[in-house]
């Protein structure tokens, strides 16, 4: 998974994420792919965008994904909300091709582990996958795959927004959100987060999956949960300078690493594994500057570091 973070300050957006990549192999254990995922994307001179879920679609990282869909379309001076309508339809496209061979993945993973007379099926975005397990035992398993965004940036007149994507969501039901309007200051983030809501919020959501709290009358669980939601910590985020932020999102992203690699789960729900970490990439927004990179990965050699991005591309064979 990952942990990306868009905080919004009376100045502009920053925009953080980690860089850990994670898969499940044959046996269905979570595995660290790379500590050098890019998830951090500018996408024109005003925008950007940090992406969790999904690394991987039509055998292309996410970031192949970003530089194809700026090619495809013509996105410099678009307003923010026209960028991510954009994102969103290529994403959902690309989304629906993955599922498809994501079924027939599926198969050749359950048959590895011994699983027989499986079949699966592909409606509302959810792999159903019906199998006998090794004991020759009937089993339902569902799968849903998800892609998050989060994207900000300036209109033409300056206007702030940062706005969140969720794939396979519709894109009027939470599949597009605009989570900060004209500039808003806050932060939002996508990923796993529960480190993170933790320390900010004071309690872990999966509280309410308590089987103590669940059958609580009504009205005692309503009461209850908003005395335990004034324990959130009260966060200037008006206040805050580009520094502050930078520094918020990098606490958060390392400290969330941190708890990862020292914890398995809680008593609640034990067993997990990390899926945040490497180094974290940075980017601030201004209305007068723009996109601006604060810290980006580069391939490291015994040598100068390279920016692929920062290099021409080769002439087009069709030129």
């Amino acid at each position: 998974m990952s942990l990306a973070i868009i905080t919004t300050t009376n100045e502009g957006n920053i925009l953080a994420a980690d860089s850990m990549e994670t898969y499940r192999n044959a046996l269905g254990d979570t595995r660290e792919g790379s500590m050098t995922r890019m998830k951090l994307f500018q996408l024109t001179s005003r925008i950007g965008a940090v992406s969790c879920g999904l690394a991987f679609l039509d055998n292309k990282n996410m970031h192949q994904q970003m530089m194809l869909f700026k090619k495809e379309n013509k996105l410099e001076g678009l307003p923010v909300a026209d960028v991510v309508d954009k994102l969103y339809d290529f994403f959902y496209a690309k989304y629906q091709d993955y599922l498809k061979s994501a079924a027939e993945r599926k198969v050749k993973s359950l048959e590895k582990r011994g699983k027989t007379n499986i079949e699966t099926s592909v409606e509302l975005e959810v792999i159903t996958a019906n199998f006998k397990d090794n004991n020759g035992k009937q089993e339902k398993k569902y799968y849903m795959p998800i892609i998050e965004m989060l994207v900000a940036g300036h209109d033409p007149d300056g206007t702030n927004h940062v706005y969140k994507i969720v794939i396979p969501d519709p894109k009027d039901k939470n599949g597009i959100v605009e989570k900060s309007k004209e500039g808003q200051p806050g932060a939002t983030w996508i990923g796993q987060t529960e480190v993170l809501v933790r320390i900010i919020r004071g309690w872990s959501p999966q509280i309410k999956r308590s089987k103590h709290i669940q059958e609580m009358p009504d009205k005692a669980r309503n009461e209850l949960l908003k005395h335990i939601d004034d324990q959130e910590y009260l966060v200037n985020w008006g206040t805050m300078t580009f520094q502050d932020a930078i520094e918020f999102a990098e606490l958060a992203i390392k400290t969330t690493e941190s708890i990862q690699r020292m914890t398995d789960g809680t008593w609640q729900i034990p067993g997990a594994s990390p899926g945040v970490g490497g180094p974290v990439d940075i980017a601030i927004i201004t209305p007068e500057k723009g996109f601006v990179w604060i810290k980006k990965k580069k391939i490291v050699v015994e040598g100068p570091d390279i920016d692929l991005d920062a290099l021409p591309d080769l002439p087009s064979a069709n030129a």
